[in-house]
């Protein structure tokens, strides 16, 4: 079904002069960065405030908003575990468990740190690893911008790929994470009051009603879920004629595998992304940084219900609406169809903020891997000047990238999801490992990287037979196998055995190893050892 909003032309016009706005922002940003400090971690100096909205925009982008409404459309509370549930846990363990060691580390990026506390050869695959989820994660935030465009213009999707990417670029490139920060207060405010309104507005005009939200039938999302169940729905509450026990239907292992896979993708895997840990090295103090994660956690959870219970409220509104428009469209059919004109035009740029912010610092990760951190290895004694100017350089490189993954993959969700898995396999047990346990090597590091990927193909290719026979003649329009879901779903429950052969790899191979290749001391940035105690983020700090 195509939609065609009348009043296009005023949102487009809004939304040109909102961005003019956020590139003016980026320009007087960029006359105020004269050192890699100032262009990555914004000076160190951010207070609450600006790290609150750092932190809360890091994530709340396409994959909260636009993905999480179609995904509660159409598999209600399970079908958005992953975000927001996932990502305001990330945020939490944050705060509790790592962001008091990590800025009081002092290091810029986590290849510094990996390379420091392992060796190269880790730092190195570390990089490509986190290199891959940043511009995956950059792609589904091209997508969503890209929609946005199309939705309201009409213009080709590719289309408006390629325009949010040029906007994108210009942004990243003159302000760093100074420019980032210093608009995040704004966009924040816009996604806050956009949320209110068009939760209120629908809620209260397309007679929807909050009964119809809250008793968890399994009648009010597509595949007929209970509504509210956050776990596998056990066998006793499951509906007799659905027979929809479990988690999205898969039962016994597979289901709490599922469960398990999914809160953890974004939960714990985004918690050894560069981007996210970038924001806590920006913060002024340990205290800082805890307390903006803590209270981040809080506020995200509770915006990103929003669209969550848009999307329920969706299922009533447009019963029958295309796979295609819910997985891309959904909240924007809704602002079109129940918001007045200057609303959408604040829910839109709403929306791109999110995706704005989110996609920058994302951007800058990326550049940062390769710029900062690349211009170092094949150069130690290169001057500061000359590392920030390539990592400036290479801004519109990994934009590029991520411009061709969008333009290959233009699903939302499903490309946010597969991009932070990738780390939780790969990534966090080296991570986790080299701040709490002394004895993890060099050897053990790569173990566990590449022992977490094997097992998650492994078990990707394990259930993939169970997961194309639960997905056969499943989509109205698509006979036999729908092989997005059946992949998708293959990727998150083999996820777990990733995360069961990272651990078991990192203590073994470490242990068995450790008279050869004896453990590196955990060292800050310049080179002293960094104390871990008082590490609970809850703990004030005594520094």
């Amino acid at each position: 079904m195509e939609y065609t909003y009348a009043y296009g032309s005023w949102v487009i016009a809004g939304l040109a002069v909102y961005m003019a706005a956020l590139l003016g922002i980026g320009w007087w940003a960029s006359r105020r960065v004269s050192n890699e400090a100032d262009f990555l971690v914004a000076g160190r100096r951010l207070g609450i405030p600006l790290m609150v909205g750092a932190l809360v925009a890091t994530w709340f982008g396409a994959g909260t908003t636009m993905g999480a409404a179609g995904a509660s459309y159409l598999f209600g509370t399970q079908g958005v575990v992953y975000d927001p549930y996932g990502a305001a846990l990330c945020l939490l363990l944050l705060g509790l468990v790592f962001a008091r060691v990590v800025r009081r580390s002092k290091f810029m990026t986590l290849v510094d740190y990996l390379e420091s506390r392992y060796d190269a050869r880790v730092a190195g695959l570390g990089a490509f690893v986190m290199l891959v989820a940043e511009m995956g994660w950059i792609g589904a935030l091209l997508v969503g911008f890209g929609s946005i465009i199309q939705f309201f213009t009409g213009i080709p999707l590719a289309w408006g790929i390629g325009a949010s990417t040029l906007v994108l670029v210009v942004y990243s490139y003159l302000g760093g994470m100074y420019a980032v920060t210093l608009t995040d207060a704004l966009q924040m405010a816009l996604i806050i009051i956009s949320m209110i309104a068009i939760l209120v507005i629908v809620m209260g005009q397309a007679d929807v009603g909050w009964d119809y939200i809250f008793p968890g039938d399994p009648s009010h999302n597509w595949l007929g879920i209970n509504q509210w169940d956050f776990l596998p729905t056990p066998e006793g509450r499951a509906d007799a004629e659905l027979g929809n026990a479990g988690f999205n239907y898969y039962t016994g292992h597979m289901g709490w595998f599922y469960w398990l896979g999914a809160i953890m993708a974004i939960g714990v895997g985004s918690i050894p992304a560069q981007d996210v840990n970038q924001r806590l090295m920006s913060a002024k103090s340990e205290d800082v940084s805890v307390w903006s994660a803590i209270l981040s956690s809080v506020i995200y959870l509770v915006l990103g219900m929003v669209p969550v219970i848009l999307g329920m409220a969706a299922f009533k509104l447009y019963p029958d609406l295309a796979f295609g428009d819910v997985q891309n469209k959904l909240l924007l059919i809704m602002a079109a169809d129940y918001l007045p004109v200057i609303f959408v035009i604040i829910f839109v740029c709403g929306l791109v903020a999110a995706l704005m912010s989110s996609a920058a610092a994302a951007t800058l990760a990326g550049a940062a891997i390769i710029g900062y951190n690349g211009s170092k290895f094949f150069n130690r004694d290169i001057t500061d000047a000359d590392s920030l100017r390539l990592t400036r350089l290479c801004v519109p490189l990994v934009a590029c990238v991520s411009l061709l993954i969008a333009l290959k993959f233009e699903t939302i969700y499903h490309l946010m999801v597969a991009s932070w898995t990738l780390l939780l396999v790969s990534m966090f047990v080296p991570y986790a490992a080299g701040f709490f346990w002394k004895g993890a090597n060099q050897l053990g590091a790569l173990a566990a990287m590449l022992g977490g990927f094997a097992g998650w193909l492994g078990g990707y290719f394990f259930y993939l037979p169970a997961t194309q026979a639960a997905n056969t003649d499943l989509v109205p329009g698509v006979p036999g196998i729908y092989h997005e879901w059946a992949n998708w779903d293959a990727i998150t429950i083999g996820s777990v055995w990733g995360v069961i052969a990272s651990v078991v790899m990192m203590v073994a191979v470490s242990l068995a190893t450790r008279s050869i290749v004896p453990p590196k001391p955990l060292l800050d940035a310049d080179g002293q050892p960094l104390c871990t105690e008082g590490w609970l983020g809850l703990v004030p700090s005594r520094a």
